[in-house]
């Protein structure tokens, strides 16, 4: 942040009887293989401001993290466990949607004691979050990829609304709140492609980089302008 603190998230098997747990969101482990834990290092790098747990009974893996001007993170990654354990608050989604994996989407307060929000964005099959990004008006912006079609994933507005086969990569916006997404939908091809960083610009326009082996003719991956159409 623009004071010098660190903002780190991950994963781990260790329980809070060894793992440097201070202040929350969430100072208890809660089973599975893994919990997501988020951390903030204070600007000296010699202490921890805060240190604790996100997660359910299922697992779980913190991927990405960003933090606004307020100081409050922001956490994405991806989760099996369900409502019953996991701390849903808020949204995007209270419901745990299935398949292998749900995205998670957090916002911690700036004092690290509670969640925000904390909720799921996935479909019925398998659905992966990689990196977050937050604008100025506190919009959370995530990428990741997933095999879940349009029947199932909460596609809205765009940028694409159909899935198109194999894995695709996908791009959401979830509004200040935390309540809802404004926007949410794919990028990808018939074959497979994964969305892997995202960055906003001040006029709100989200950068999504990733990888893709879909091609532009017969697997229709979805060129336009460049710098390389082939």
């Amino acid at each position: 942040d623009a004071a010098g603190n660190a903002y780190v998230t991950g994963d781990t098997r260790s329980t809070e009887q060894t793992f440097p747990v201070a202040v929350g969101p969430d100072l208890t482990h809660n089973g599975g293989t893994a919990d997501a834990f988020v951390a903030k290092v204070n600007a000296a790098g010699t202490a921890l401001v805060y240190c604790g747990y996100i997660g359910g009974s299922g697992s779980e893996q913190g991927w990405g993290i960003a933090v606004d001007a307020a100081g409050s993170a922001y956490l994405t990654g991806y989760t099996q466990s369900t409502e019953q354990t996991f701390p849903v608050t808020v949204g995007p989604d209270l419901t745990y949607n299935g398949g292998t994996w749900d995205v998670f989407v957090a916002k911690v307060n700036a004092a690290g004691t509670a969640l925000v929000y904390c909720g799921y964005i996935g479909g019925t099959q398998w659905d992966v979050a990689e990196r977050i990004a937050v604008d100025g008006a506190g919009s959370a912006y995530v990428t990741g990829e997933t095999d879940s079609d349009h029947n199932s994933f909460p596609v809205a507005v765009g940028p694409d609304l159909t899935y198109n086969g194999g894995i695709d990569a996908f791009v959401a916006k979830v509004n200040a709140a935390g309540t809802a997404l404004l926007y949410c939908g794919y990028i990808g091809g018939s074959v497979d492609d994964y969305g892997w960083d995202v960055a906003v610009d001040a006029q709100g326009n989200a950068h999504v980089c990733g990888e893709t082996t879909s091609n532009e003719t017969t697997d229709k991956f979805p060129v336009a302008v460049g710098p390389d159409l082939t």
